[in-house]
């Protein structure tokens, strides 16, 4: 167990990330922990950007990602993108305007990228309102678009709280593997029960 364990450590040290809607490098940190290397990141906010650069400032920082071109991507193994939430969330104010929206609607420009370059794996992140955002046609939309490009999709719904986190935030993970739909769902679901309380499961 101790060498596949070290093999799978090794395998990981081998990928690269690229790390779209980077924020302050959450989706970085979990990547880097897990063994990966962090090799481009995209982020317009300047205060995230101030932090992106104190943590990882060897590695290029884009700005805008509606003014990158798919040819002057790095090739990375594994793209990540928290697309912005704000049309989709439940917590804003009104009628939703979903992926219509100027926020949220930046998946089109990542979806067009994704398309171009196609990675092996696309982790997308986002509130669980993207889900039930215009009736979940929203949702579907991204489901279907990555699809279309030949992936094999996964989501799942985690809470925050369940992960040693003192706040209980629901978010919907999608993992898409280009022509690979297996190993989607092998990323997000777990194949063996972990140790707990069988009574209080």
């Amino acid at each position: 167990m101790g060498s596949n364990r070290i093999t799978n450590q090794t395998a990981l040290a081998q990928l690269s990330v690229a790390s779209f809607f980077a924020g302050i490098g959450g989706f970085d940190l979990g990547f880097e922990r897990a063994g990966l290397k962090v090799g481009w990141q995209c982020e317009i906010s300047p205060f995230c950007r101030d932090i992106l650069q104190q943590h990882w400032s060897d590695v290029p920082l884009a700005e805008d990602i509606r003014e990158i071109k798919a040819e002057e991507l790095p090739d990375a193994d594994v793209w990540t993108g928290g697309f912005p939430c704000q049309d989709v969330s439940v917590a804003r104010m009104g009628p939703r305007k979903g992926l219509r929206g100027k926020q949220s609607g930046l998946f089109y420009r990542f979806a067009e990228l994704i398309e171009a370059r196609r990675p092996a794996t696309v982790v997308i992140e986002n509130v669980s309102g993207l889900l039930s955002s215009h009736g979940g046609r929203d949702f579907q939309i991204v489901i279907s678009t990555l699809a279309q490009f030949g992936y094999g999709v996964a989501w799942r719904v985690l809470n925050s709280r369940y992960f040693g986190v003192p706040q209980s935030r629901q978010r919907v993970f999608i993992v898409a593997c280009h022509r690979d739909a297996g190993r989607a769902g092998d990323v997000l679901f777990e194949s063996e029960r972990g140790k707990g309380d069988a009574k209080g499961s």
